[in-house]
């Protein structure tokens, strides 16, 4: 897929452009994720438990605090695992 251009507002807003929600199967109301990957923005649809903990362990990736002690990154992910184990 080429790059396909959305302009951002002034509260900071972009509209996904149809092509990428089809693509990534995201419908209306649905959760995703956004993380920053090296200056790149990555979004990705976040419908499990394995989704939001991954997206949490990229940003704790990239500040460096992934497995730090006390993260609250981690934290929560421990949380959310315990929550949907007990589902």
């Amino acid at each position: 897929m080429s790059v396909i251009y959305a302009t951002v507002t002034s509260k900071g807003q972009v509209t996904l452009p149809v092509e990428l929600r089809r693509a990534l199967g995201i419908e209306p109301g649905q959760t995703v994720g956004f993380r920053d990957e090296g200056g790149r923005v990555v979004l990705e649809p976040a419908g499990d438990v394995e989704a939001v903990r991954s997206m949490l362990e990229g940003a704790a990736r990239c500040r460096g605090t992934w497995g730090a002690s006390g993260d609250p990154a981690e934290a929560w992910r421990d949380a959310a695992v315990k929550r949907h184990a007990d589902a």
